[in-house]
């Protein structure tokens, strides 16, 4: 390949953290297969050389190298946890991403470029930036480790599977187990609700949530049931009649979510869909929902695979783990480690890192794991 890049080396400090670990970042534009420009970083610990290099794949939508959100850099934060492991941290602007000066997302796409981010475009820029890595002398030697988060899990599997460039092991948070029609189905039926509804309200572990619960005065209950309920009664909510609100109520109240998402696909109403669901084009769903899934495409990768899941997570089912260790199983490979996380989310508790700027268990697993490969 010819050279990908045209860089210049940008130094920078991060904030100091809890661990008051700082990295030094490196910002280069680099050019993909198909021509276009982006632009990438790599954050690298500052007193230590490194063997291995993590490269963060992006979950869906826009995302940038920084992922800026009010107040915070998410992947600096995350960078602060790696490099702290002596790990090297990659992130990338998708493809007609760049970094924006609005919140709340802090992006700027260019809708051209941006049409062409597509499961496998996404897995060929992926493939791209590891040969620019691998085309350092530095890193020649390096460990690449891909860390897929939602989305990226599917993408980070495929480039494993595809074998055109070299993968050491595979992070998978927030994992997907299934093609994305599933999973958003799942989603648009209210699933992910329900997990949210137990976890506030449910005190007594049926995985339902009866009248004495739900008018609960706990203050706790009482915000959430008027955010996820405007403060309906019970008897409205409980549209089934079965004296218990469960997932056979929320998937009757929500059903029309799923119909009116596939509907919008079927019309080409992409502007709909950015608006009113994910920044994404109707080719997206589209190349999504014709692609073979996780549960089936991981059983043919043979480099380590590390899932890291949250019990409650509400974007993808926990179950989906249990029947990829039974497949595994079944197939008597030996290359996956799980690790489920209570009462931890789709993020795996970012959002302790935001209030106290401490790691939750899951983040922290995952960095303490990088550090063993």
């Amino acid at each position: 390949m010819k050279s990908l890049f045209n860089w210049v080396l940008v130094a920078i400090f991060s904030f100091a953290s809890i661990q008051a670990h700082a990295f030094n970042s490196e910002i280069f534009t680099i050019e993909l297969k198909d021509g276009v420009s982006t632009k990438v970083r790599l954050c690298l610990p500052e007193e230590s050389e490194i063997n291995r290099i993590v490269i963060a794949v992006h979950g869906t939508g826009p995302f940038t190298y920084l992922t800026q959100r009010e107040g915070f850099n998410y992947y600096d934060a995350l960078a602060e946890g790696f490099c702290g492991k002596g790990t090297g941290f990659f992130t990338y602007n998708r493809r007609g991403v760049d970094l924006g000066e609005t919140g709340p997302w802090y992006d700027s796409v260019d809708s051209v470029k941006y049409a062409g981010y597509l499961p496998n475009t996404e897995a060929d820029d992926v493939e791209a930036m590891i040969a620019f890595l691998k085309n350092d002398s530095r890193f020649k030697e390096c460990k690449i480790i891909l860390y897929g988060i939602s989305e990226g899990t599917i993408i980070a599997s495929m480039v494993a599977e595809r074998k055109n460039v070299e993968v050491d092991a595979l992070l998978l948070h927030g994992y997907a187990h299934e093609n994305m029609y599933d999973i958003l189905k799942w989603q648009n039926i209210g699933n992910g609700v329900m997990i949210m509804i137990n976890s506030i309200f449910d005190k007594n572990g049926d995985e339902s949530v009866d009248r004495e619960e739900y008018e609960h005065v706990d203050s706790v209950v009482t915000a959430y049931r008027a955010y996820l309920f405007q403060n309906l009664p019970f008897d409205s909510v409980n549209v089934v009649k079965d004296d218990a609100i469960d997932i056979k109520d929320i998937s009757t109240i929500r059903q029309p979510v799923q119909e009116i998402m596939m509907s919008k696909i079927s019309s080409n109403e992409e502007a709909w869909l950015w608006n009113n669901y994910f920044r994404v084009t109707i080719n997206w769903y589209r190349e999504h929902f014709a692609l073979e899934p996780n549960k089936t495409r991981l059983l043919r990768v043979d480099i380590p695979i590390y899932l890291f899941h949250g019990r409650v997570d509400v974007n993808a089912p926990v179950e989906g783990v249990y029947d990829l260790e039974d497949r595994f199983n079944t197939c008597r490979k030996s290359n996956l480690q799980t690790y489920i996380f209570e009462k931890h989310n789709h993020d795996l508790n970012f959002q302790d890192w935001i209030a106290t700027r401490t790691y939750s268990e899951g983040l922290q697993k995952l960095f303490d794991v990088s550090a063993e490969i």
